[in-house]
């Protein structure tokens, strides 16, 4: 099924997720008791070995936040080829290709607003990392709400839903521990899972610029040694902007526009100076870490910040709002 159509979907039936979960929940099972039976043997490592595939699980954990975006855009073949390769990446992630297609089309349909389940908002980049979870359930919760709410016992589906939700998160986990048996499962597994969940959320954080006028700005990002490696094994994951002009690209780094030239805000600018904020933390500056929460600050007070100001004239880019066609669900 295209993703759009499972978005509109989510949208129009209150029940679809529910059985969406208890699907899952079946097949996850079968494939646990098949594998029991069928894999009866698990790797011996040694900590040279546990640490020698750290890199490389670090790599395909960036490979799959990559495939699985590009799955929920249908950029990835064939509607079959791109679903198989939607449900394997969401299953890899736990919670799954139908949830992170809904999450997804609505961070493109209210980017940086009430119902984006990735906005920063006021946290710093390690509250933002810590918890993906929590603040994507409870905006995607509230959408549904508005969406559904009205239906007559909506609140105990949707408290029958998240049941089976955390319980497949569960099964997910034994699943992949059957798969790779223990010390895979810590050595390969578990880093780049956490690598997936890093570099999404790290995408997220960065590549929506909160300004001191209160504007939001869409960004490339490339000024690096970091995000060169990054964009080459994401097949341009920071090119962030290039992405949300262009949703149907598959490696939004060779895409060439005119459009890819503006400069592109979710949240209109006040036509007031452009401001690029850093600190004296090395690390926070090549990563990009003082966009949200720390930089709000600065309006007020900028501290040991160092605020240099950029009016739009002299960077010579036009600006452009975003606009998004919610009739088809992005």
């Amino acid at each position: 099924m295209n993703p759009v159509k499972t978005f509109l979907r989510i949208q129009k039936d209150p029940a679809y997720l529910l059985k969406n979960y208890l699907l899952d929940l079946f097949m996850t099972l079968t494939l646990i008791v098949v594998l029991k039976n069928i894999l009866s043997s698990s790797w011996d490592l040694s900590s040279a070995q546990m640490i020698f595939l750290t890199p490389f699980a670090m790599i395909w954990g960036c490979l799959i936040a990559s495939f699985l975006h590009n799955a929920s855009h249908a950029n990835v073949g064939g509607n079959l080829l791109n679903r198989m390769v939607g449900e394997f990446c969401g299953a890899w992630v736990l919670y799954g290709y139908s949830n992170f297609i809904m999450i997804h089309h609505l961070h493109h349909r209210y980017s940086d607003e009430k119902h984006d389940p990735v906005h920063p908002g006021e946290m710093n980049f390690l509250v933002f990392l810590s918890a993906p979870m929590r603040y994507m359930i409870v905006a995607t919760k509230g959408w549904l709400r508005e969406r559904h709410g009205h239906e007559e016992k909506y609140e105990t589906l949707m408290e029958a839903q998240t049941v089976i939700f955390h319980i497949n998160l569960v099964l997910k986990i034994v699943l992949w521990h059957t798969v790779f048996g223990t010390d895979l499962f810590l050595a390969f597994y578990v880093p780049a899972l956490l690598a997936n969940y890093g570099i999404l959320a790290h995408i997220n954080y960065v590549c929506h610029r909160e300004n001191e006028d209160g504007s939001v700005e869409i960004v490339n990002l490339n000024h690096n040694l970091y995000y060169r490696f990054a964009n080459f094994i994401t097949f341009g994951g920071y090119y962030h902007k290039n992405h949300h002009l262009r949703l149907n690209v598959f490696n939004p780094m060779k895409m060439e526009s005119a459009r890819a030239e503006e400069r592109l805000f979710t949240i209109g600018p006040q036509r007031l100076p452009y401001r690029i904020y850093k600190t004296d933390n090395v690390l926070k500056n090549y990563f990009d870490l003082q966009v949200w929460g720390e930089a709000r600050k600065s309006g007020k007070r900028s501290g040991d910040r160092r605020v240099f100001n950029v009016p739009c004239e002299v960077m010579g880019l036009p600006e452009r709002r975003l606009h998004h066609d919610r009739r088809r669900g992005f």
